[in-house]
């Protein structure tokens, strides 16, 4: 007896909800029961890549008309018998001719869907280029204006124009904000929804555009250049990329995530932060934006702060970094000569490094059960650079493991480099503090790469097996 289909249906539901998509569409096949219920399941999502395949333009227009038409009747049924929608995905990859066509089917489902207590929207378009700003799709405020509303993600060619300046636009229920790739008519609409929502929680700014009808030719449009976050009491989480300059007046967030854009040195200002927990800076020139002493009153500045990431930064040679805090510390700049880590409670230190001179690190201070994990890209490798790096963790009792991963790429002019071959100790390798060791490399002579594995393997075997 089929006792699962008569659960009510609030359980079916979230039956539905923890199945893949393709599960949960079969589900309609069981019964006339199961049928209904997916129908009227409220996490809703249209994808026209599941229904338009490229052929034939009378083809391919007829199976645009079917999915628009599908599209709208799902969405008459929730509004028509007053069923809540509670999450709506809309993920659209047509041409931009043709995507023009359609905007208003677009508006419509949108209009139902927000009338319908739709709680999260997320719609999706192709990427937007510069050569065509004005094929976009106008987002109309009164959509994210719904009350229900709490979470909003926009990817691809979707427009706010200047009508998201108007003091009536209230966004009183958004919690969470995601803009990637998208088009702004000017550059203080952003600051404004942003202002108007005081219930935001997370935010996510990638690689947005601002318009600029003066601009010449692909000149149409550039990426934003600043923004501005205060007096957001509810603001826990950041994440910002292409933005050169971010100010960040927000007490309570706990993690931050920057992206720097390439084309110009940015500017940033967040110590007002206090509450900080977790910060990843990338791409960025750190000396232009921060002073040495920064690093060094990281426990002052941000107390509670736990995890901190520094990739493909522009560093200082010498750097110190203390924290009492601290717990989870990566590192991947190739510009540092000597670190000096003073972490007492210090679980986790990665290490990404690609150059020539392996850099000094010492640990000040650290926990017994500290990992370290390093990866080299060592382009002109030398054994005994490579050994000398190696014993810096060596006669320390402090750690619990050492994994160490090489990747040599070796430049054609100094692969037969005598200095490649040379191997101060082969008794001196510190393999008890070595936990893992992983060589990759691919090589057109061989027989130079082998000659590195065997060396290695010659050191760790006499010190395994003497």
């Amino acid at each position: 007896m089929d006792q699962i289909s008569s659960l009510p249906e609030i359980i079916l539901h979230d039956i539905l909800s923890r199945l893949p998509k393709q599960d949960a569409i079969n589900t309609s096949l069981l019964s006339k029961t199961w049928r209904e219920i997916f129908c009227t399941f409220p996490i809703l999502s249209i994808c026209d890549r599941e229904s338009i395949s490229w052929s034939s333009k009378r083809k391919k227009d007829r199976q645009i008309k079917r999915f628009l038409d599908y599209g709208k009747q799902r969405l008459l049924r929730f509004s028509e018998q007053g069923l809540a929608i509670k999450e709506f995905t809309l993920k659209l990859s047509l041409t931009c001719f043709d995507l023009q066509l359609i905007y208003p089917d677009v508006d419509q489902w949108l209009k139902l869907a927000s009338e319908c207590d739709l709680q999260t929207l997320k719609l999706c378009l192709p990427t937007l280029k510069k050569d065509d700003p004005c094929l976009c799709y106008i987002l109309h405020p009164g959509v994210i204006e719904a009350r229900s509303l709490n979470k909003l993600v926009l990817k691809g060619r979707i427009r706010f124009d200047k009508e998201f300046l108007n003091p009536s636009v209230k966004f009183s229920s958004l919690c969470v904000l995601s803009l990637s790739y998208v088009l702004f008519d000017d550059e203080g609409a952003i600051e404004h929804v942003i202002s108007h929502s005081p219930l935001i929680e997370r935010i996510t700014l990638k690689r947005c555009y601002v318009y600029n009808p003066q601009g010449a030719g692909d000149m149409q449009i550039s990426l934003m250049k600043s923004v501005s976050m205060h007096g957001l009491q509810n603001l826990k989480g950041v994440d910002i990329q292409g933005v050169q300059n971010v100010y960040i007046d927000a007490p309570n967030i706990e993690k931050l995530y920057y992206v720097a854009d390439s084309y110009g040195p940015p500017k940033m200002n967040f110590d007002s932060c206090g509450n900080l927990r977790a910060l990843t800076l990338m791409n960025m020139n750190i000396k232009f934006t921060f002073t040495a002493t920064w690093f060094l009153h990281l426990s002052s500045k941000f107390p509670f702060l736990e995890s901190l990431e520094l990739v493909d930064c522009c560093m200082f040679k010498n750097i110190k970094i203390s924290s009492s805090q601290l717990k989870a510390l990566v590192l991947c700049c190739s510009t540092m000569e000597k670190i000096e880590i003073d972490t007492p409670n210090l679980l986790s230190f990665r290490y990404y490094y690609t150059g020539d001179n392996l850099p000094s690190i010492s640990f000040l201070s650290c926990s017994n059960r500290l990992e370290v994990n390093v990866r080299l890209n060592m382009i002109q490798p030398r054994l005994y650079q490579l050994m000398k790096f190696v014993k810096q963790f060596k006669y320390s009792q402090k750690f619990s493991s050492l994994s160490l991963s090489i990747h040599p790429c070796f430049p054609s002019d100094s692969f037969y480099d005598d200095e490649y071959y040379y191997w101060e100790d082969p008794y001196s390798w510190p393999v008890a503090s070595i936990k893992h060791l992983v060589i990759r490399s691919v090589r057109k002579v061989k027989s130079k790469y082998l000659l590195l594995v065997d060396r290695l393997f010659y050191s760790l075997c006499r010190k395994l097996f003497p």
